[in-house]
């Protein structure tokens, strides 16, 4: 059995998705600007919503994502 200790937190929600936005320096190269995180709960709505960290912490609709579900 797996035991996680899981915080109500964009990375461990059923719903959260990490996004990266990208700086094109030209000349073929680039680099991270900014690490976001967005919410496709369907009460967002159908476009996708950002979120920070604290709006998670307490959300009603906070889901363990599968990745963390025991399997027997």
């Amino acid at each position: 059995m797996n035991i996680h200790n899981l915080r109500h937190v964009p990375w461990t929600c059923e719903w959260g998705r990490v996004g990266v936005a990208i700086e094109d320096l030209g000349a073929g190269r680039s680099r991270v600007d900014e690490v976001f995180w967005a919410c496709h709960h369907q009460r967002r709505g159908p476009d996708v919503s950002l979120v920070k960290q604290d709006e998670c912490d307490g959300c009603p609709f906070w889901r363990e994502a599968p990745r963390f579900r025991a399997e027997c």
